[in-house]
């Protein structure tokens, strides 16, 4: 299968491509982060095999079924991923939301304002979606603002009791 994610023009200071087995480690490291724990939480990837295993489910399954999802976010000049940005879809949510995440030596830098918008021009023009959402927890206001600068709307915010904190659900339509 070729590589789901939005091409790019070599003049752009980073590209898209999908995540496999090989990005085992960056997949460790992101997601052990204290700003993943505190605002994602544990996805199992203490140990290598755990991060292959989050790799496996969160991001190749995807790919195939939806032919979209969280891609990593890969700086041209070291060639050595940074972050993730995509679309993740869930069996329960009512549209497609825009995920995001950086190492924290490359966060504040506009790497995910930028990966989010080629994100969201596929969404609209390649995928054809009439809409995405978006969720970050109410105290993360860096990834609020991020939101809200891409033209996303809060429609609420509430708890939520799978996460134990208070999520805001913000829509973007195209």
């Amino acid at each position: 299968m070729p590589n789901t994610a939005p091409p790019l023009p070599p003049e752009y200071p980073f590209y898209l491509r999908e995540i496999g087995p090989m990005d085992a480690a960056f997949i460790q490291q992101l997601t052990n982060t204290s700003g993943w724990l505190k605002h994602i939480g544990d996805r199992g990837t203490k140990t290598i095999d755990g991060a292959l295993a989050y790799i496996e489910r969160a991001y190749a399954d995807p790919y195939r079924r939806m032919g979209f999802g969280l891609w990593a976010v890969i700086d041209r000049s070291s060639q050595q991923p940074i972050g993730v940005c995509g679309l993740v879809s869930r069996p329960d949510a009512p549209a497609p939301d825009l995920g995001f995440a950086l190492l924290p030596e490359f966060e504040g830098q506009g790497w995910i304002r930028a990966s989010s918008h080629i994100v969201l021009q596929h969404a609209q023009e390649i995928l054809r979606l009439p809409r995405v959402d978006a969720y970050a927890n109410e105290d993360n206001a860096r990834s609020r603002k991020t939101l809200e600068a891409l033209g996303f709307q809060c429609l609420n915010c509430a708890e939520n009791p799978l996460f134990g904190a208070v999520v805001c659900h913000y829509r973007l339509r195209f």
